[in-house]
This record gives structure tokens, sequence and C-alpha cells, in this order.
């Protein structure tokens, strides 16, 4: 039950960073936002490793790793979401987001030796996919070419989520913790120059409303729920974790609905239904099959 909760949060936390990017991108450029969002949570991921007396990676050969994991997981997506959120709804864009474990499946299928297509997987590939057309399909029957950019780049920062987890597997002997504080750093120090030289955010002046939602994303939604996230993989596993993503997309679809009054249509209903029922499909496995 304590687990369930605490999932539950965790799901609120991350499904509310949508609502928050979309108040932040109204003053600040995205690559500002991501900056801001990966550095605080750097500094305090930092912190908590050294107060629990644990220290950051020294072997060279793992940073080798670290870094684009860091740039995958952290800066990149990061940025690329609130760039698709200076064009769609926050609500859309956790729907669109949801659609991750498909793509995970088709990556994984590439570029790993373990994870390859079955029946299932790509009956679940193409319900999915389905979902998503019944989702974009009216705004691309209405010309809506913003919205269909914003689509596109989450199909990247989704991209960029999957490369870092099948990237994860090449790191051993790094506890989750430390982990999470290394890859911050590594994402922080990779996208800090470019935030300097492109946006120079000393000559922003964004209201309190975009500041606070960068603070928000950092503090909560990055930095605290990452420690959640380790306590929870270590107490209930990576596959009833998984199901987070479920709490996610329909915490983040009704907060963009309740506080910026974004429609939620039929086709937005049905889409997420159908993108879930593929999911739920793509992990079941066939009777022949010991994975």
């Amino acid at each position: 039950m304590r687990d369930m909760a605490l999932m539950t949060l965790l799901g609120t936390i991350w499904g509310s960073s949508f609502f928050f990017i979309k108040v932040a991108v109204a003053d600040i450029p995205p690559l500002t936002i991501a900056t801001g969002r990966v550095g605080l949570a750097a500094l305090l991921l930092y912190l908590f490793i050294r107060l629990r007396g644990r220290s950051l990676p020294r072997d060279p050969a793992i940073w080798r790793w670290l870094v684009p994991i860091g740039i995958m997981n952290s800066a990149l997506p990061f940025f690329l979401i609130g760039l698709a959120e200076q064009t769609i709804d926050s609500n859309l864009a956790a729907l669109l987001m949801s659609a991750g474990p498909i793509w995970a499946l088709i990556i994984a299928h590439f570029l790993t030796t373990d994870d390859r297509f079955t029946l299932y997987k790509t009956l679940g590939i193409a319900i999915g996919f389905g979902g998503v057309v019944i989702i974009l399909g009216p705004m691309v029957m209405a010309g809506a070419s913003g919205t269909l950019f914003g689509a596109a780049v989450l199909v990247l920062a989704n991209i960029c989520y999957v490369t870092s987890g099948v990237l994860v597997r090449r790191v051993q002997g790094v506890s989750s913790d430390v982990f999470g504080a290394a890859v911050s750093i590594a994402g922080f120090s990779v996208i800090l120059p470019f935030s300097i030289v492109i946006d120079q955010p000393w000559t922003l002046t964004p209201d309190w409303g975009p500041i606070g939602s960068v603070l928000y994303l950092g503090i909560v939604a990055t930095a605290f729920a990452a420690i959640i996230r380790f306590k929870l993989l270590m107490e209930v596993g990576a596959t009833f974790f998984s199901q987070i993503g479920y709490i996610i997309t329909i915490s983040g679809v009704l907060i963009g609905a309740a506080l910026l009054s974004e429609p939620i249509t039929a086709n937005m209903i049905a889409g997420m239904i159908l993108i879930f029922f593929g999911i739920y499909v793509s992990q079941r496995k066939s009777k022949n099959s010991s994975k």
C-alpha cells in the first residue's frame, strides 16, 4: 500500500511537469529551462549522495557511458519537451509521451540481442501507433503544422529516453543514486555552454510564474522524484514500476485540463486507451516463450 502511494505520488509529480513546462516556456526559452532543471537536480542529487557517504565514479571508462546517458536521459529530452510545448498543449504532450514504451520495443529490437520482436510485441506496436494516429488525425486534417512539429519533436524526446535506457545496460557497479547524480552532472556540463551562448539567460526577464516552474521542475520533478524513483526500484522492481507510465499520462492530461483549461476530446481519450492497450499487449508473453 505504501509503495503504491509513493508510485502514485511520483507519477503525479512527473505528470504535473508537463503543466509546469507549459508555464515556463511562456517567458523562458526551452534550452534555459532544461539547463536550470538539470543544474538544480545535479546539485541536489550530488549533495544527497555525499550525505550518504558516497562519491562520484572515478573510472574514466564509466564516464564514457555516463556522459551520453546524461545527454539522452535529461538534457536533450528536457529541451525537446519544452520546445514541443511552445506549439502544443501540455495534455497532448503527456499523451504523446505515453507512447514511449512502443518506441522502446522498436529501438530495443535493433540495438539489443535479447529483446527481439515477438507476435505480441508486434501487435502491441501496431495498436499503439493506431492510438497515436487517432490522437493526431483530426489535427493533421485541420492542417495544424505547429501541432505536427511538436509531435515530431516529442517523438525525438521519446527516442532519447529509450536510447539512454539501452545505454544504461553498459554501466556496471554503480548504485542507482550515484548513477542519477552522475548523469545529471554530465548532462548539465554539456547543455550549459549552449544555453549561455544561444539564450544568454542573464538577459531574460521572466515573471515569477515561469521562474517558480523551473524551480519546481528541478527540485521536485527531477531531484526529489529521482530519490523516490531509486527507492521504488529497489523495493518493488522494474516490472511493477513500469506501470507508473499510466499514472503520468492520466495526471498530465487532467492537470492540463484543470489548470490550463486544455480540452480533452473524444479522439484523445480513444487514442490514450489504444496506446495503453497496445502497451499491455506488447508486454504479454507467448506460451512458447520463456522470456
